[in-house]
């Protein structure tokens, strides 16, 4: 058995000799063109890059000086004295001296009473002098824990916020998920180079790109074992093999990948081969994205820039790239410390590194874990941004996309919504039921600045991985009654025949029936209790449908949907009574776009997942920048604003305020008449927030929106708003503000509940305020 073997093996090793002579000639007329297009190139992979919006500092913010420096640490921005000269990635600290009469000439307001200052410079910065001086970026911070000014540009000048480099997120080639970074090799650091031929192809600086020896050691092996298991590839044949051919294990496919390295060999250089080898590598995985190369692996395993990686940290990515699965240093710890310390071995064998090197290296231990700030939703906020590039017909490919996206905020919205529908389908009791029989409770969270419409947050679901049906973006769902608040507004905007709106004007609150295209319909209250008649703003903030109802048929159906329509809303509306509980449906962008616009009393603009693009020939080109529209008379809009505000206080939503989230905010739930679902959205003067929950396959949820929205919105806002100024509404010129005790409303004549202890603040226009 042993001579058949042999004989197979000396067989073997003609087939290898021949086909090394004849395979290389065919190949190389025929891979020629191709190798030159795209080995010269240096396009690896054509990527779409997305970014995710940075750290910033704006006047006012709320922020401690130890929040500062430990996102400046948490950043990797290396700390400097006063006296050192900073250069990109460094920052300094300075005291509250050291601050005056550094911007003493600079005549701020307030100056003596700021407690520190905070210098950096973006990595992205140029290293001359004066493109450093041009990029130093400043914050001043109060003894009041407030930014006092942000200062940047040559000479200082204060601006209205500054920023660090805005994170990488994702990469896409061909719409797979990627993490690339191109290095040169320039840029690898010399150990990085000698653990990969130490542990890969010592002999990768002789060879012609392949190993007799390796080939006959595998093919021996293969003989012996009855199975092809043993590869003999060179640092050249892998990068054939990543780069050209396919993982198929057939000896076919071995004869074209050593004919295509020997080609290879004879045109390019051993560092343009090196380099080009360490750049297409796959080096493990991050969640949905595959990573890919030196530069990419750096910084997902120890957030560092690929130059400034030690001995050990170079031993251990050689290490890792024989198989980033088996050699997983946060998963496989033990096997990874095994491999990366049979690296360092090798280099000490190979005279790389001196004994002590190696011991020093080997003491080192596994990288910790780096936390994946939204890694099961961020994907969702991808997907929104780019069908945003693709309607807009934006050219992606090559391109950067500088987002909106608050990677802090999106975790935070995460964590609230998986923990609250955890909750639910744990403890209630036919939701348990319903994931007993396979159904999940799903859920989406949109959240941006009022301002200026940018979105910040977009959760489309519970995780990307088990659904990638975008429901932030794709999801047309009945809204219920957060529709509510246009009836109002379209009752204030345009009155009717009999009534002029105002925040205390008396509406019924009765059952009634409406007959329309032979149909009968008849609003009832959720609570199936009547109060005959109420206050304008008391039938918005109890949701009350009787009052609802009653009021935009006064109005007129078809004034209604001119209101709605004001706000740029798309999805079809039809003029039926049931349109005033919001019997219709909208997609969650909408509802955003909607309450933004209502917090800004009227000011309509598109929503925008994304601030800028560059194309490949790094020039911008896209820049969202939103027309303006006032939709509506401001002062109703404040009315509105005012009313809402007593949602949040003492109305459907009161749990906000009970939960101990105290900010001035306004909002509306939302719960359809079938409760398939559930709907919270609601406003502070800077941040917007709209929450749904509800099942795919429209299942009723028994859910309301205080129950199942306002306790998800409330998380998020507690902690995303922290930084604002705890300011109320600016309210416009032309209104009044009047506060309104208990007794008054109860003198008023109608027959509302008025157990609320605090008074209710309400805006009027001027000349229109009650006399109470």
């Amino acid at each position: 058995m042993m001579r058949n073997r042999l004989k197979t093996i000396l067989a073997g090793f003609t087939i290898t000799l021949t086909l090394l002579i004849i395979v290389p000639t065919a190949a190389f007329f025929s891979f020629e063109k191709d190798f030159e297009g795209r080995l010269d190139s240096k396009k690896f992979l054509l990527t779409t890059e997305y970014f995710a919006a940075p750290v910033s500092f704006r006047p006012r913010q709320q922020v401690t000086s130890l929040a500062i420096s430990k996102l400046l640490t948490q950043w990797g921005y290396r700390s400097r004295e006063a006296s050192q000269i900073l250069m990109p990635g460094d920052s300094v600290k300075l005291d509250s001296l050291q601050c005056i009469e550094k911007f003493r000439n600079l005549l701020l307001t307030g100056l003596e009473g700021v407690s520190h200052c905070f210098g950096f410079v973006r990595t992205g910065s140029g290293h001359s002098a004066v493109e450093i001086a041009a990029n130093q970026q400043w914050v001043l911070l109060t003894e009041d824990k407030e930014v006092l000014a942000t200062l940047a540009g040559l000479p200082l000048q204060v601006i209205t916020q500054v920023a660090f480099d805005p994170p990488l997120l994702a990469q896409y080639s061909e719409n797979k998920p990627i993490m690339q970074q191109f290095k040169t090799l320039s840029e690898t650091p010399p150990q990085c180079l000698n653990a990969v031929m130490a542990i890969e192809d010592s002999n990768f600086l002789e060879h012609s790109g392949y190993s007799l020896t390796g080939i006959l050691r595998a093919l021996y092996k293969n003989v012996i074992t009855g199975r092809r298991g043993q590869g003999g590839s060179t640092i050249t044949q892998q990068l054939v093999k990543n780069y050209f051919l396919s993982h198929e294990r057939s000896y076919k496919r071995k004869m074209m990948e050593l004919a295509m390295s020997i080609m290879i060999e004879s045109k390019y250089s051993k560092d343009e081969i090196l380099e080009t080898y360490l750049n297409i590598i796959y080096m493990g995985q991050n969640g949905p994205f595959q990573v890919i190369g030196y530069g990419a692996a750096a910084s997902f395993y120890f957030s560092k820039e690929l130059k400034d990686l030690n001995t050990g940290e170079c031993a251990l990515l050689g290490a890792i790239l024989n198989g980033p699965g088996v050699f997983n240093p946060w998963s496989k710890k033990e096997k990874a410390q095994q491999r990366r310390n049979l690296v360092l071995t090798k280099m000490k064998e190979l005279n790389y590194i001196s004994e002590s090197d190696m011991e020093q290296a080997q003491k080192q231990g596994m990288p910790s874990v780096r936390p994946r700030l939204a890694a099961e939703t961020a994907p969702y906020f991808i997907d929104a941004a780019r069908k945003q590039l693709i309607q807009n017909k934006i050219p992606l490919e090559g391109a950067k996309i500088y987002t909106h996206l608050n990677l802090e905020w999106q975790q935070i919205a995460q964590d609230a919504l998986q923990k609250h529908l955890l909750n639910l389908e744990t403890n209630h009791k036919s939701l348990k039921t319903l994931k007993a029989k396979g159904l999940n409770l799903e859920g989406v969270v949109l959240a941006g600045d009022s301002r200026t419409g940018a979105v910040s947050v977009a959760v489309g679901g519970r995780s990307f991985r088990m659904t990638q049906f975008n429901r932030a973006v794709d999801g047309h769902r009945q809204v219920g009654s957060i529709m509510k608040p246009l009836v109002y507004l379209a009752a204030l905007e345009k009155g009717s025949a009999t009534h002029k709106y105002t925040p205390l004007t008396l509406v019924k609150d009765e059952k009634f029936e409406i007959k329309y295209e032979g149909q009968v319909w008849s609003p009832e209250n959720y609570s199936k209790k009547y109060y005959g008649q109420v206050p304008f703003f008391y039938g918005l903030k109890n949701s009350l449908n009787a009052v609802t109802a009653a009021i935009g048929v006064d109005v007129g159906l078809e004034k209604v949907i001119e209101t709605v329509k004001a706000f740029e809303i798309s999805s079809q509306l039809k003029p039926v009574p049931s349109l005033t509980l919001g019997a219709f449906e909208m997609y969650p962008t909408e509802v955003l776009k909607t309450y933004m616009a209502i917090s800004q009393f009227g000011q309509t603009r598109e929503i925008s997942f994304v601030k800028q693009v560059v194309g490949d020939n790094n020039k911008i080109i896209y820049e969202p920048s939103p027309k303006v529209v006032q939709a509506i008379d401001p002062i109703n809009g404040a009315t509105l604003v005012s009313m809402m505000k007593q949602t949040v206080l003492t109305g459907t939503a009161r749990t906000v305020t009970t939960a101990g989230f105290l900010r001035p905010a306004a909002g509306k739930t939302g719960t359809t008449s079938d409760y398939k679902d559930a709907w919270f959205a609601g406003f502070t003067p800077f941040q917007t927030a709209v929450v749904w929950i509800g099942y795919d396959n429209n299942t009723p949820t028994n859910l309301t929106g205080g129950s199942g929205a306002v306790p998800i919105w409330t998380e998020l806002m507690k902690k995303i708003t922290i930084q604002d100024p705890a300011d109320d509404f600016v309210w416009p010129q032309g209104s009044v503000k009047v506060l309104i005790s208990p007794a008054q409303l109860k003198d008023l004549g109608g027959n509302q509940e008025t157990e609320d202890a605090a008074d209710v603040e309400l805006i009027f226009r001027a000349g229109e305020a009650p006399k109470l």
